[in-house]
């Protein structure tokens, strides 16, 4: 023996070996820093090819009301009432904007304001990295950073931090990917792959692409980052400090997406629910999950679309139910602890608290249901539950992304991490940790809602890389552990650690073994210390014998006292039953295995296979080309996600690429050509680029929250066009339609149609809910209906001779390739213009409020009267209407009964 206990052999490899663990910590490192590079690298393409340029459509909304945050603040922007949208009603946007992305961007463009502008030439030890990365580079390597000879900082634009918002925080999502594996597995490898696969993987690229400002962007960092702290904070009982921080995190997650208040709460709630099913309840898990309940209700409350939504709406009182209940059973422990019960009262005790609560609920709840106090469930909500793949709802049923995701959708974005994913849980099963059950619950609930709506696949990519880095970290640590054995690291499983010798920790990140055992070992001091005389009697550990007796056991990490009653009490009575049924000399072979695979034999066998294992995958395995196609497959998608949709690039014939830019021309038309007042009716998708691009006020956008206005669009539109004429007179100086063919507006018109017979029942009649009256033939031939309309006129004008009545709309712009074509409105009503505009016409929710409905025009009453208010099925918008026929076909259909029997 030599100092502090260390024999000769492990004194003479602890330098070599804490040489070994600093180079691979290391490699980790740098391998760390380029996942994070390859993250942000892979979102640049758009960036690179055409500029800082907002995506899609909702983004455009998003950085109009960032831009009118930082001009204004936050204060006008809570109270803001937008007369420029949803004509002529206007739109609250204060009230009806999760609110977290603009403030973000608004936080860090005045961040940025503060440093002045500054050159500074690049620190020679990163010059020095150039010939690695040019090497890195020609030896085929993806997503190799670039050294500058200089760095030139210059405070950003609103616009330029929007576009770039989503590939900073793509690396920030990715990062806490990393965490949440490394909590779920223990693994630093496990979490290092799990970095690098959320970098890259499609599901996370479908909306963090540069420029793709949109709310997913920003929430899946603050999504992961909750999920990871929530775990962090149940880890142990002594955890429960970084509730605190996990509330922060929700509360932030919950101002930046719509989802947030109910996916993430939701999960956090079951998992807090399933703690206690398990047996894992504790008061570090008391104190965790009211810490974070607390902190992040109090902070979501203050976002006005949400309100006081977590303890009124049926899609978030369940997690507030769980967290009044663990006040029950921390209640119930302070009593059990108080009056030294045993397992039999403390059981029958816990019950009646437990049918308390219940009752008491019970008799609140119908006390307050009469009152309208409970918010209904959305039809998007709904339709996450629904057996069918339709709501009732035509406008919802009208959206792509509502649809279920199909094969292809799951192959494209997960791919290769989705073929691994399994084998990650199953390794998982062997530390059942509380992060294990979190896994399992995440990965059941992603892959059910990404089933009823294509759009939620992004919530499956970091459960599908971490599954999947899980799975590729317990390869990487079987790799390394012969080696770290070879040079003195201490087995996991000896003779010595059956005598109660705790073993080093585990160098390479591999679940940290050590470190475990002395934390549960100082829990077990302290709960032998809160202990009832039941349990009181157990030492903090005690060695395993092989006699047949029964054991007193260490508490494991998520323990902090032996709970007589409780689940895991039961749990702990059938485990031991099952031990004792097995033959001792099973149990006698599988510790003699286990010691020979730690020995100097097990050890030379577990390096050449290792060995083995890195030569056949490197060369037949066919592991490296998979991992090649996979990182080619999620570049090619980055590329296809990078037009930025009102400019996109094509190749002809000869493979030359054109940019196509007729969108963002047209608008800017509108915007150079038209009067500042100017009001330009389209169907709602194209709302917010009318009013982010052609700064020009819109009738109706993405926002959707009325739907008889929409059905009115829908309607007029799809009317004949001296019909249309005389409503749009009234509401709108230019029409606005997408043409060209593929997606345009004729493509989409027969939903237009269909949402518009939803209210408007004598527009195609309820005889023909889906409006098949208006579609075309199978010869590509219009129906009469869609032949007389407006809609149609407008596109097909000039061609085949069609003629739009220029009496009625006049032609005053076509783009250069026909996507976009813009028609003045003839003898508008400057009456009626003047009627909306006119503040004293407004209908305000309190003398002086900001608050003030616009109305419909006079001229119009007679058209809104014969709106029927749209009723949802099972009346989920609205309580006592009539459902519309489309709603009563798709009912009939869920009960599988045709249309025609009703």
């Amino acid at each position: 023996r030599v100092l502090g206990g260390m024999s000769a052999a492990s004194a003479a490899l602890f330098l070599p070996r804490q040489l070994f663990i600093l180079g691979l910590i290391i490699v980790q490192l740098c391998v760390c820093l380029w996942f994070l590079f390859a993250a942000y690298d892979i979102r640049l393409y758009p960036i690179r090819d055409f500029g800082y340029i907002i995506h899609e459509f909702d983004p455009w909304f998003n950085y109009r009301a960032t831009e009118y945050l930082a001009e204004h603040g936050l204060e006008k922007f809570f109270k803001w009432y937008d007369y420029e949208s949803w004509y002529p009603l206007g739109r609250p946007v204060g009230t009806t904007i999760y609110p977290g992305m603009q403030m973000t961007a608004v936080a860090i463009w005045e961040g940025m304001k503060k440093v002045p502008e500054f050159t500074m030439a690049t620190p020679s030890a990163l010059l020095a990295l150039r010939p690695a990365f040019n090497l890195a580079n020609s030896l085929g390597f993806a997503f190799v950073p670039s050294v500058p000879d200089v760095f030139h900082y210059v405070p950003m634009s609103v616009n330029d931090i929007c576009c770039m918002i989503p590939p900073w925080f793509g690396s920030i999502a990715s990062l806490f990917t990393g965490l949440l594996a490394y909590e779920i597995s223990r693994s630093v490898n496990a979490g290092l792959m799990a970095v690098g696969i959320m970098a890259i993987i499609p599901a996370h690229l479908m909306r963090s692409v540069g420029g793709e400002f949109d709310n997913e962007a920003v929430a899946v960092a603050a999504i992961v980052c909750t999920f990871w702290l929530w775990l962090r904070s149940v880890r142990t009982p002594s955890s429960w400090p970084y509730g605190v921080f996990a509330g922060a995190s929700y509360a932030y997650a919950a101002a930046a997406w719509g989802g947030g208040p109910i996916f993430v709460l939701n999960m956090v709630g079951v998992h807090a629910l399933m703690l206690v099913v398990l047996g894992r309840f504790s008061t570090g898990v008391h104190k965790a999950y009211t810490l974070f309940w607390v902190i992040g209700t109090a902070g979501a409350i203050q976002i006005p679309v949400i309100g006081w939504q977590p303890i009124r709406s049926l899609e978030q009182l369940g997690p507030a139910l769980v967290c009044l209940g663990y006040q029950v059973l921390c209640f119930c422990d302070m009593v059990r602890r108080y009056k030294k019960m045993d397992a039999r009262e403390f059981v029958r005790f816990r019950v009646q608290a437990v049918g308390v609560l219940i009752g008491c609920v019970l008799v609140v709840a119908m006390l307050l249901y009469p009152t309208g106090y409970f918010g209904p469930l959305s039809s998007r909500i709904r339709g996450l539950f629904v057996k069918h793949t339709k709501t009732g709802n035509p406008l919802v049923d009208s959206v792509a992304e509502h649809q279920p995701a199909s094969a292809g959708m799951y192959t494209s974005y997960l791919n290769l991490p989705l073929d691994y994913a399994l084998l990650g849980g199953i390794v998982s099963c062997w530390k059942r940790n509380n992060g294990f059950y979190f896994l399992v619950l995440y990965g059941f609930i992603a892959q059910h809602f990404a089933g009823k709506m294509s759009r939620l696949v992004l919530i499956c990519g970091p459960i599908v890389a971490v599954s999947c880095a899980i799975w590729c970290g317990f390869l990487l640590d079987q790799l390394l552990e012969p080696f770290l054995l070879f040079l003195g690291k201490k087995p996991g499983y000896t003779v010595e650690d059956e005598e109660e010798q705790p073993t080093e920790s585990d160098s390479n990140g591999n679940g940290t073994a050590a470190k475990e055992k002395a934390g549960a070992k100082a829990v077990a001091a302290k709960g032998k210390a809160k202990a009832t005389k039941d349990s009181a009697k157990t030492p903090p550990k005690v060695a395993k014998k092989s006699s047949r007796k029964a054991e007193a056991r260490v508490l494991e990490e998520w323990e902090e006292e032996e709970r007589p009653g409780g689940a895991a009490h039961f749990k702990k009575a059938l485990k031991n039953g099952i031990k004792e049924a097995i033959p001792e000399d099973f149990q006698q072979q599988y510790s003699e295995f286990r010691k020979m695979f730690d020995s100097t034999r097990g050890m030379t066998i577990r390096a050449v296979v290792a060995v083995a294992f890195v030569m056949y995958t490197l060369t037949i395995g066919g592991t490296i080309p998979r991992i090649v196609t996979f990182v080619r497959h999620c570049d090619n998608v980055a590329q296809s996600l990078s037009n930025p949709q009102v400019v996109y690039s094509v190749r002809d014939r000869t493979g030359k690429t054109h940019v196509i830019d007729d969108y963002l021309k047209g608008y800017q038309w509108i915007d150079q050509n038209t009067p500042k007042d100017a009001r330009v009716m389209a169907w709602w998708d194209y709302g917010y680029q009318i009013t982010g691009i052609a700064k020009r006020t819109s009738i109706a956008d993405g926002n959707t929250w009325n739907h008889e206005h929409i059905a009115t669009l829908g309607r007029t539109l799809t009317s004949p066009e001296k019909k249309a004429w005389n409503v749009i007179r009234h509401m709108a100086d230019y029409v606005l339609v997408w043409a060209g063919g593929g997606g345009d507006d004729l493509a989409k018109s027969p939903h237009l149609a269909r949402i518009g017979n939803s209210v408007f029942p004598d527009h195609c009649g309820d005889d023909d809910p889906k409006c098949n009256k208006f579609s075309f033939y199978s010869d590509n031939t219009p129906t009469p209906m869609m032949a007389k309309s407006l809609l149609y006129k407008l596109v097909m004008h000039g061609q085949t001779g069609v003629q739009v009545n220029q009496a009625l709309f006049k032609e005053v712009h076509t783009t250069q390739n026909g996507l976009m074509r813009v028609f003045k409105v003839m003898n508008i009503s400057e009456e009626s213009k003047a009627w909306v505009k006119d503040p004293k016409n407004r209908v305000c929710d309190a003398p002086g409020s900001w608050y003030c409905v616009g109305q419909y025009p006079p001229a119009l009453e007679q058209l809104i009267s014969k709106r029927k208010n749209f009723a949802q099925l099972e009346d989920f918008n609205k309580v006592g209407q009539v459902r519309s026929a489309y709603s009563q076909m798709i009912e009939q259909e869920r009960s599988g009964k045709g249309y025609s029997e009703l």
